[in-house]
């Protein structure tokens, strides 16, 4: 399993489901093997892919630690040769990805 920081950088294009607008003031962008990842205006974990319009949402199965402020999303991403799982944790509260990481 591996981790991703909010400072780890990255490239990569996978499949999108479908898109929408990017979290004005949120968390920004965090790359992880191969992908960047973004949050929509409703804290949805999307895609940054280079050239289209706006972020691509991953669909994701998803969970809240009420005690810690954390949804952390499961994603399943298609990538240029093998098809990868990520776990995004994302504080609501503060509208940014906390951590990232790959099984």
């Amino acid at each position: 399993m591996d981790s991703c920081s909010t400072d780890e950088s990255c490239s990569g294009l996978s499949p999108a489901a479908r898109q929408r607008k990017a979290a004005a003031g949120g968390g920004g962008r965090v790359m992880c093997d191969g992908m960047t990842f973004t949050l929509t205006e409703g804290n949805e974990v999307a895609e940054v892919v280079r050239g289209a319009a706006a972020p691509c949402v991953l669909g994701s199965e998803s969970f809240f630690d009420a005690g810690t402020g954390t949804r952390h999303h499961f994603v399943d991403v298609q990538g240029e040769a093998e098809a990868m799982l990520f776990l995004v944790s994302v504080r609501e509260d503060q509208r940014r990805i906390v951590a990232i990481r790959r099984f």
